[in-house]
């Protein structure tokens, strides 16, 4: 029988330990529990018994009877409440959950394992323990993270030549390391030379990054050649970096080609990021389709895909809001609605865990929308509640209110069509938010869609072609979904 009223007791929904222990998989809290029990970590047996104790309230942890008071009961029978005491276990419990997530996480093992063995002239072990680990790595692998660490295995290598008066073992190791280093180099240029988010640089700023100064006076064109002409260890990897810098600089498909060879080609085990070719592939694709070439709209589909099954789909990289409705619209763009439904399906509950409680509801009118299904589209846009939602929802606003306005029109819902019309012309000139940038498209489509629902309410057929002449020359939001409208009312 658990003891005191729930008002009496000190839940633990929210503490520490139980934010950390949520994020624990179910081979995770087996593992931990190993962990907790081993007598190396930990002593205490209360300890242990807390952590038993707390594992029957995984994984979701928001049981009523989750309290202290309970707790202490469960560890210590019918020993007297202390709080202090309740205290002090938990926070041995977190800092053993910090320890074992820090040793699970420790890429480094078995490099500090060489450098013992070799602090330790243990040669006979050191060697077979280096090759096996160098084979681990694979050299052609360009998976990002992995440099850094054959960084330091190699150093460990040519320390142990060094040691061992191996003056030509030294020299190689040495001259592979300082490729390694060179590839690091190239790997934080490539990484830090695109913009990988919408966040303005002033032209002044611009100047002030380093990147600028060393992309000002590197003659990368001339590295790519000779690295091409050589038979340099690393020669793939280094030309992977070096074709990501040249392709955002001379925008040449040649260096597209060969990053999409590398990523489609080359397996990247263990990816818990989204490589960055991708990034630069992505990047590449969105300049091309600017510049109106639609073929890339099927290019970018076939992309998403191979970031989807690479990266998201092994759970190795949790899902982001952006590549999730990315998918979503690169599936309705190229008419790959099935995709779409398997992306929603798939990926909303890590969605909607975050905060984002009924996001399902606007992406599946989006893809009802797309399919002809209005009634359908309609029905789910009307269960959305912006106010459960955890993102950006002054973005999301404004791509609910385009699809409202479109069901409405497709439905002929003159009514609320109007509504809509004058609510959002009010926010357009109010709201000081919106971006300079997007304003004028914004009211543009405001602009023509009221005059496409005017051309419907007054049988106005006629004026139709003038509306569509004049749409033609200015800037509006979906717009191809209004000459399309236009269109439909001439005929």
């Amino acid at each position: 029988m658990f003891i005191g009223s729930y008002s009496e007791r000190h839940s633990m929904k929210d503490s520490q330990i139980i934010k950390i222990l949520r994020t624990f998989t179910d081979q995770e809290m087996r593992s931990f529990g190993k962990f907790v029990n081993s007598p190396y970590y930990n002593t205490s047996e209360a300890t242990s018994k807390l952590f038993t104790a707390l594992r029957g309230f995984y994984p979701a942890f928001n049981d009523i009877n989750l309290t202290k008071q309970n707790l202490f009961k469960m560890v210590y029978g019918r020993r007297t409440y202390n709080n202090l005491l309740i205290n002090k276990l938990s926070s041995n419990l977190i800092k053993l959950s910090l320890e074992y997530i820090a040793e699970s996480n420790n890429s480094l093992k078995k490099y500090a394992l060489l450098r013992g063995l070799r602090k330790k002239r243990l040669g006979s072990i050191f060697k077979p323990q280096f090759a096996r680990t160098e084979k681990e790595l694979e050299r052609m692998n360009v998976n990002e993270g992995d440099t850094i660490y054959q960084m330091l295995i190699n150093m460990e290598n040519a320390n142990f030549n060094l040691d061992s008066d191996n003056y030509y073992g030294f020299e190689v190791s040495g001259m592979r390391q300082f490729e390694l280093n060179t590839l690091y180099f190239l790997e934080r240029v490539a990484a830090n030379y695109i913009q990988k988010t919408n966040i303005g640089i002033t032209a002044e700023l611009e100047k002030k990054k380093i990147i600028t100064k060393l992309n000002n006076n590197i003659d990368y064109e001339g590295l790519y050649e000779q690295i091409s002409a050589s038979d340099l260890f690393y020669k793939k990897r280094l030309l992977h970096y070096l074709s990501m810098i040249l392709l955002h600089r001379n925008r040449d498909e040649k260096f597209y080609r060969d990053i999409k060879a590398s990523l489609f080609d080359t397996p990247l085990w263990e990816v818990d990021i989204i490589n960055l070719g991708f990034i630069y592939l992505l990047d590449f694709i969105t300049y091309k389709i600017k510049n109106g070439d639609d073929t890339y709209l099927h290019e970018r589909h076939l992309v998403y895909k191979k970031i989807e099954h690479d990266s998201f789909a092994s759970g190795n990289v949790k899902m982001i809001f952006t590549f999730f409705r990315n998918f979503i619209l690169s599936g309705i763009n190229t008419g790959d609605f099935e995709w779409s439904k398997y992306i929603l399906n798939k990926y909303t509950g890590e969605i909607e865990g975050r905060g984002n409680t009924g996001i399902r509801f606007y992406f599946e009118a989006l893809i009802a929308f797309h399919e002809g299904n209005f009634e359908g589209a309609l029905s789910s846009i009307n269960r959305l509640d912006l106010k459960k939602m955890s993102i950006d929802k002054f973005g999301l606003f404004f791509d609910i209110r385009f699809l409202k306005f479109k069901i409405y029109f497709e439905l002929n819902l003159i009514e609320e069509s109007l509504a809509m019309i004058d609510s959002f012309e009010h926010f357009l000139k109010k709201d000081t938010r919106i971006n300079r940038s997007v304003k004028p498209s914004y009211v543009g489509f405001v602009k023509y869609y009221k005059k496409l629902v005017h051309c419907r309410i007054k049988e106005d057929y006629t004026s139709a072609t003038s509306i569509r002449e004049r749409l033609m020359k200015e800037k509006a939001n979906e717009k191809k979904w209004l000459l399309k409208k236009a269109d439909e009312i001439i005929k």
